[in-house]
């Protein structure tokens, strides 16, 4: 009988052990590897609205400004959707972005192989909840659906966060009406 007791007692104590250990965990910690999309309900101090006017910019394109990034690859997300796999590079070099410019359509997948080259940096996306930090000559990914059309700032926490001048713009343009 006391044995039966002892065992009972100990599992509850360790269930109650890993819900701390969970809760805190989902708490406390910023992610560093991608993570779901942040709830739109938050309001967000890094989300502005997509400029008029703009356009998606496709492999093939040669843009004058070189601040927009141009897809490395484009295909279909999947086999029934509308929905686009955009893969881009971004590096970090004299506490600049290169390019500091991403354009994707609501609901396209984006792939960011971010590349450092002369010192730490981070590259910090608050509102899809995303951190990665390279060193010199490292290179980190970065994926995530593009769910909420938006202009969406992203920063280096190292270099001075979202006042700092290392900084750039994921920008989802929303879906035309149908």
């Amino acid at each position: 009988m006391q044995n039966k007791k002892n065992l009972i007692i100990i599992a509850i104590v360790v269930v109650l052990i890993i819900l701390i250990l969970v809760l805190t965990k989902s708490k406390t910690t910023v992610p560093s590897e991608q993570t779901e999309n942040m709830p739109e309900t938050q309001e967000s101090l890094t989300k502005m609205e997509v400029p008029e006017d703009i356009t998606v910019p496709e492999l093939e394109d040669q843009l004058e400004n070189k601040e927009i990034a141009v897809p490395l690859t484009v295909s279909k997300a999947g086999p029934q959707t509308e929905a686009m796999f955009r893969r881009f590079e971004i590096s970090a070099e004299k506490d600049k972005y290169t390019p500091s410019e991403v354009i994707v359509n609501e609901g396209d997948t984006v792939h960011i192989d971010f590349t450092v080259i002369d010192k730490e940096y981070d590259i910090t996306f608050p509102d899809y909840g995303m951190k990665q930090t390279a060193k010199p000559g490292e290179k980190k990914i970065l994926e995530f659906q593009a769910l909420t059309s938006g202009k969406f700032l992203y920063y280096c926490d190292l270099c001075g966060g979202i006042e700092g001048k290392t900084k750039g713009y994921i920008i989802v343009v929303p879906k035309k009406a149908e």
